[in-house]
C-alpha cells in the first residue's frame, strides 16, 4: 500500500478534523475548571521532624545502626523508610481513627505525604478540616513513638525529633490553570491519534 507520510498529510488531517479537535478541547477544559472549582477544599499540616541517620548500613558500624540503637535491622535501609513505613501502617490508621473518631465523620478523609529534607523529613497530612489536619500531623509523630516502643523496633528513644510542630492547616493550592492546561493537551492527542487512526483505516478499506 502506497501511503505517503508527509507534512502534507497531516496538515490535510487537521484541515477535515480541526473543527472536532478544538470543540472536544474547549468542553473537556471547561469540564476540568468546572469540577476543579467546586471540588472540596485541601487544607495542608505540615510537622517537620530530624533525625541523626537517613543513610543506609551494612552492619552495626552504619549510620543506620548509630541512630537506630543497633536493633538488628537488615542492612539497606534508611531510617526515612522505616519512618514512613510506620506512617502508612495499618497501626498508624487504625490509632488515628481511634483516637479521632474518624468512623463517625464518614465526611472527612485524609492523606498522610512525606518529603525529605536534610536530616530529616517533612510529613504533610491533607485533609478537609484544618484543625484536624493540624491534630492528626502532631499526633502522627507522637504515635511512631508509641509503635516503636510496642514494637521495640529502635532503642533509641524517642525515635524522631520534632522540629516544627504542625499548625493550623494552611489551603492547598488546586492547580486550576495547570490542569486545564493538560486536559487540553490530552484531549488533543487523543483525538488526533483517533483521527490519524480514523484515516488509516479508510485507507485500507479502500484498498
Amino acid at each position: 500500500m502506497d501511503y505517503d507520510f508527509n507534512i502534507l498529510y497531516y496538515i490535510d488531517i487537521y484541515k477535515k478534523w480541526w473543527k472536532a479537535i478544538l470543540s472536544v478541547m474547549l468542553i473537556s477544559m471547561f469540564l476540568t475548571g468546572l469540577i476543579s472549582w467546586f471540588m472540596p477544599t485541601t487544607y495542608v499540616s505540615t510537622v517537620t521532624i530530624l533525625s541523626t541517620g537517613g543513610g543506609s548500613s551494612a552492619g552495626s558500624g552504619g549510620s543506620l545502626g548509630r541512630f537506630l540503637g543497633l536493633s538488628g535491622l537488615t542492612g539497606g535501609t534508611s531510617s526515612n523508610d522505616i519512618i514512613i513505613s510506620i506512617l502508612q501502617s495499618r497501626r498508624m490508621s487504625s490509632d488515628i481513627r481511634d483516637r479521632f473518631g474518624l468512623d463517625k465523620k464518614p465526611g472527612f478523609k485524609y492523606k498522610i505525604e512525606t518529603r525529605e529534607i536534610s536530616a530529616g523529613m517533612a510529613i504533610d497530612i491533607k485533609g478537609s478540616d484544618p484543625l484536624l489536619t493540624e491534630k492528626i500531623a502532631n499526633f502522627a509523630v507522637r504515635d511512631l513513638d508509641k509503635i516503636n516502643t510496642e514494637l521495640d523496633i529502635t532503642s533509641v528513644k524517642p525515635m524522631v525529633k520534632v522540629l516544627d510542630p504542625a499548625i493550623r492547616g494552611t489551603r492547598s493550592s488546586r492547580q486550576i490553570p495547570r490542569k486545564i492546561l493538560i486536559a487540553g493537551l490530552l484531549s488533543f492527542l487523543l483525538l488526533s491519534l483517533y483521527a490519524f487512526f480514523s484515516d488509516y483505516l479508510k485507507k485500507l478499506k479502500s484498498q
